[in-house]
């Protein structure tokens, strides 16, 4: 078929698959017009045709290796070229498992853009599903639900998991700005420093913070308008609603299982008048819109234990808070009990909070009406809490301008000061929240060398995996299986699946690398273990004066030299004595001679 009769695939991929299917059974129909027992015959009367059979043939096995490699480097496997007919059929398993790993994986790929997976696949993908049940009624079904599309599949912002690309700060426009937004640089290739860090540091706080006031009583909350905001113009009219609050409570649901470095599915803001839930999964790139409030120091963000909320908010959607009033802070400083925000709602709004959703799938949509009133729970309350809170800082202060105050707004900036940056794997060291030395530290598991170096390898690949794949560590391989491998250090397909037990949904797609990876690992450390046997042995360093005599003068000269002395293994000096080595010779001749012979008797003697 002509090149200019071939459809384009972009513009019609109907025909071009089509196309392509045809040219396939048209060159497998002239392959097959020849039985194979008859080529030897057709060669010998033809050697232009024998010659164009080779060409053919060498060429085609040149195209299967290329197409052989790239696939198999796209599965994690390390396949040799086939270099004649004897190879394709020796090694046409090592064809066969590349192949495998592809239709695996375009099989998880396919399942999970359709978000169609089956009962039995989702019950071995996900073994962290449990099922919350109250007074032997079910609640709700699942903490992470088997039929979501990735959400981050539709974000406008490209995941970067990379850890040698530093984090690229989203905030392009800087309301309330004491500085700049385009002075702020730096001159390393690390992340830009906090683009609030000036006005956070400098900030003027209203004088209404240090004055007691009645609190306000939060409003009922089976009668406070719930609003759900998930497109622009909700978001812009919710925005309207905020003008003229000197004060908006803030909390955030975050979701990290099916993410490496997790990403926010949900907003809650509340007002003195009404609870706003905003769809983050819908609004990610809008909500930068929001800094007009949260950078305004005139108006009062108040959350609680807000360490992570500071990261996420800035992370996602390019949001930084100034004037930050976090209320885990009073909480230590007037020496409560218990320091959780469920404890101040039960202490001063007789809530109890319902915790069995804190760990459920937020990426779900639409939210349960349960899961919406547990989210808008966590800030419906909380200003009034601020003002119960505030009031008996003030109270307890010794001096007149509130200085218990001031000291939890100061802890509190320092919460707000954070800055956002990925975690650097460190294969060597292992240091590091994701390293392999902090695991090898808490699981405190006895190892042999090669087991040591199976450890480090595998998790090594994990993290490479989830950072490729988009998954969270515990997703790709959980703890407990990849200690199990360790233990058993499989190096086929077959045992890397049994020793998962369900088998996680990468894992089985790359079961063959594993095996490798772990192979590879076993023999590092038996190499390493010979190259320790001869070890170099650092001599303490001595003085040597040297005097160089010149016309001028003398000048003289002291160094350190370091010697390196070879360390051998310990070897018997006496196998060296040449003297006693013919002695010994000697002797075991004058054992094995014989004085008769059986044929001649003595006569040779």
């Amino acid at each position: 078929m002509a090149s200019q009769d071939i459809p384009d695939p972009i513009k019609d991929f109907t025909g071009y698959q089509g196309s392509l299917f045809k040219s396939l059974l048209a060159a497998t129909a002239a392959a097959n017009s020849i039985p194979t027992e008859e080529w030897g015959f057709y060669r010998s009367l033809d050697r232009q045709f024998a010659k164009d059979l080779d060409q053919a043939g060498a060429s085609a096995l040149s195209i299967g290796n290329v197409l052989l490699q790239q696939c198999a480097t796209d599965c994690g496997l390390m396949v040799k070229n086939f270099g004649d007919v004897d190879d394709v059929v020796e090694r046409y398993g090592a064809a066969i498992d590349v192949c495998d790993g592809l239709l695996e994986k375009a099989d998880h790929c396919l399942d999970e853009i359709s978000g169609k997976f089956k009962q039995e696949d989702f019950k071995q993908d996900n073994p962290e599903v449990t099922q919350i049940a109250t007074k032997d009624k079910l609640e709700y079904k699942f903490l992470h639900a088997n039929n979501v599309v990735r959400p981050q599949m539709k974000f406008k912002d490209t995941v970067n998991n990379s850890g040698l690309v530093p984090f690229e700060r989203k905030i392009k426009y800087k309301p309330h700005a004491l500085v700049p937004l385009d002075s702020i640089v730096t001159d390393d290739d690390k992340s830009l420093p906090h683009p609030y860090e000036y006005e956070i540091s400098h900030i003027e706080y209203p004088k209404t913070m240090f004055t007691v006031a009645e609190p306000e009583m939060y409003k009922p909350f089976d009668t406070t308008p719930l609003n759900w905001v998930d497109t622009e113009e909700g978001l812009l009219d919710m925005m309207k609603r905020l003008e003229g609050h000197e004060e908006i409570a803030v909390d955030l649901e975050h979701h990290n299982y099916r993410s490496y470095q997790g990403f926010t599915c949900l907003m809650q803001l509340s007002t003195r008048d009404d609870d706003f839930v905003i769809d983050t999964l819908q609004l990610r790139d809008k909500l930068w819109m929001l800094n007009e409030y949260f950078a305004n120091p005139e108006i009062v963000k108040v959350l609680h234990g807000a360490d992570s909320d500071i990261i996420w908010l800035q992370r996602d959607f390019g949001l930084y808070i100034v004037n930050l009033f976090d209320t885990y802070f009073p909480t230590k400083i007037l020496d409560f009990p218990h320091h959780s925000l469920a404890y101040l709602l039960k202490t001063y709004c007789s809530f109890d909070a319902d915790k069995k959703y804190q760990l459920a799938d937020w990426r779900i949509r639409p939210l349960p009406e349960e899961m919406l009133n547990y989210a808008r729970s966590d800030t419906h309350f909380l200003l009034y809490i601020y003002d119960r809170l505030r009031n008996e800082l003030l109270e307890k202060s010794t001096s007149e301008d509130g200085n218990l105050v001031r000291i939890c707004l100061q802890r509190s900036n320092e919460v707000a000061l954070q800055k956002y940056e990925k975690d650097v794997y460190d294969a060597e060291s292992g240091l590091g929240p994701g390293g392999w030395k902090n695991m090898l530290t808490k699981w405190k598991y006895t190892m042999n060398p090669q087991q040591l170096s199976v450890f480090k390898a595998l998790h090594h690949w994990r993290d490479h995996t989830a950072r490729d794949e988009d998954e969270s560590c515990r997703y790709v391989l959980p703890n407990h299986m990849l200690m199990a491998l360790v233990e058993r250090m499989p190096v086929d397909s077959s045992g890397v699946i049994g020793c998962c037990n369900p088998c996680p949904t990468l894992v089985r797609m790359n079961a063959q690398t594993i095996g490798y990876t772990i192979q590879q690992a076993k023999m590092n450390a038996l190499m390493a273990g010979k190259e320790d046997s001869v070890m170099e042995e650092v001599v303490p360093a001595k003085t040597e004066t040297t005097t160089i005599t010149s016309n001028n003068g003398s000048v003289t000269t002291t160094m350190k030299v370091q010697q390196v002395r070879r360390k051998v293994p310990d070897i018997d000096p006496s196998l060296f004595d040449l003297k006693k080595v013919k002695k010994m010779r000697t002797e075991t001749a004058e054992k094995l001679e014989k004085k008769e012979s059986t044929l001649f008797g003595s006569c040779l003697y």
